[in-house]
């Protein structure tokens, strides 16, 4: 008869998985590492998960749907292009730098089957549709052709989360913030707007 499995279990395993693989990296960090992190029985994390691969697929896939899923909604929603794309800057991107430990693992596992390639051609479509209609809307002839797209969105990114992961382990002095800034100066710039931030919610 199968276990039966408890959802804080399961979300205990993968905060302490996404640490773990965080500091140590996918080898350096065993399941009987995890096991004794969270408390249970090496058996019992085989009961949520069939393999350390599985842990660190989950892991990337759950994080990077949820910030995707509530992005995709805020671009397609209601609201003039420019407040939508202030939402992206001084909203979203702060949760996803804030996030180090599943920036580490991403840009870690990057070359291991984390489909990087599938979750920067979404990005790319998703960011590149609002960026065409603002300019649209502010009568600026703008073609952002796919690959086009694909190698700013990259470049943007990654750049930026490696930026953030090296900053964090080396002590240089570009945080989050400046990046944000850095970003948000090149929006304006290019579209001759002022990007406000959005009020806080809550």
């Amino acid at each position: 008869m199968a276990r039966e499995r408890d959802e804080g279990k399961r979300l205990a395993i993968l905060t302490a998985a996404k640490r773990l693989f965080a500091a140590r990296g996918f080898h350096g960090a065993s399941v009987s590492d995890l096991a004794r992190e969270v408390e249970l029985p090496v058996g019992s994390i085989y009961t949520y998960f069939e393999s350390k691969e599985a842990i660190i697929g989950t892991i990337i896939e759950e994080g990077w749907e949820a910030f995707f899923g509530a992005l995709a909604q805020v671009v397609s929603g209601p609201g003039a292009p420019e407040e939508r794309l202030a939402l992206v800057v001084f909203r979203f991107l702060p949760e996803l730098f804030g996030d180090i430990d599943l920036i580490s693992i991403i840009l870690a596992e990057a070359d291991r089957g984390t489909l990087l390639q599938d979750k920067l051609e979404r990005l790319a479509a998703l960011i590149s549709s609002l960026v065409v209609e603002l300019a649209t809307e502010r009568g600026m002839a703008m073609t952002f052709p796919p690959r086009r797209a694909m190698a700013a969105i990259t470049i943007f990114l990654l750049g930026s989360l490696d930026a953030i992961r090296i900053s964090r382990s080396t002590g240089i002095q570009v945080g989050p913030e400046d990046v944000i800034d850095f970003i948000k100066l090149s929006v304006e710039n290019s579209f001759g707007i002022a990007l406000v931030p959005p009020p806080k919610v809550g």
